[in-house]
Parts: structure tokens; C-alpha cells; sequence
């Protein structure tokens, strides 16, 4: 399984807004910029699902997801992979405790990273 490098892991922890795209089974792509996302370990990313109607959709439906970040000094990442709803468990608590209460916090979102890019340079 792929693995965050520190430099990505760095970047995602300084950015405060995330493009964040997903596709539907007929390939029609969809970007949100999106909030609340932040790393769990190496191979994980968790996404709160707020006010994600069509990128609900296209997880259920397709399951594939990508997010790019930006670094000052590296350039931009691109981070791929698969993505899963979540309703209950230990990802959804803590999408609870950590997105505002004023947000409906319906679902976490848990991205295990398949692929990494630096530019159009696979990392990984």
C-alpha cells in the first residue's frame, strides 16, 4: 500500500481548503472544495461529509476519489485512491468530535491512498 511522504503530510496539514474530485459510473467528474479533511496514518485520509450530495453519490456508486494539495516549495501532490462511507465506527466519532456542530456531519468519508503525484511525476 502507498504511503504519505512527510512533504505531502506537511502540505495537507497547511492547507485550509482541498479540490477534491470524484466521478460517477458514467465518467462525469465532480470538484468540491472541501474543508474538513486531514490525515489519519500513512495510508489514510478522512474526509467529513457535510454537504457532499453528488460526491456522496459518485463514492457509492464509483468508489474512486483524488484531492490535490499545495506545497511552496514541492509544488502541487495529487493524492488517488478509494473511498468509503461511513456511518459508524471510530472515523465517524472522530468526524464528529472534529467538524463544527453547526455542520450536519452525516458520514466520514475514509480515503485509503492508492497513487501519489508530484506535478505529473507518479510517486508512487
Amino acid at each position: 500500500m502507498v504511503q504519505l511522504p512527510e512533504a505531502v503530510k506537511k502540505a495537507i496539514s497547511q492547507q485550509e481548503v482541498f479540490p477534491v474530485a470524484t466521478s460517477n459510473q458514467d465518467c462525469m467528474p465532480n470538484v468540491v472544495y472541501i474543508k474538513y479533511l486531514k490525515v489519519v496514518d500513512d495510508q489514510t485520509v478522512l474526509i467529513a461529509d457535510n454537504f457532499l450530495n453528488k460526491t456522496r453519490d459518485n463514492i457509492l456508486s464509483n468508489g474512486k476519489i483524488t484531492f490535490a494539495v499545495r506545497d511552496d516549495e514541492k509544488g502541487s501532490f495529487q493524492i488517488k485512491g478509494a473511498a468509503e462511507r461511513l456511518t459508524e465506527g471510530t472515523l465517524f466519532d472522530e468526524v464528529q468530535k472534529w467538524a463544527p456542530d453547526t455542520l450536519p456531519r452525516v458520514a466520514a468519508i475514509v480515503m485509503n491512498i492508492e497513487e501519489i503525484y508530484n506535478g505529473a511525476e507518479q510517486l508512487y
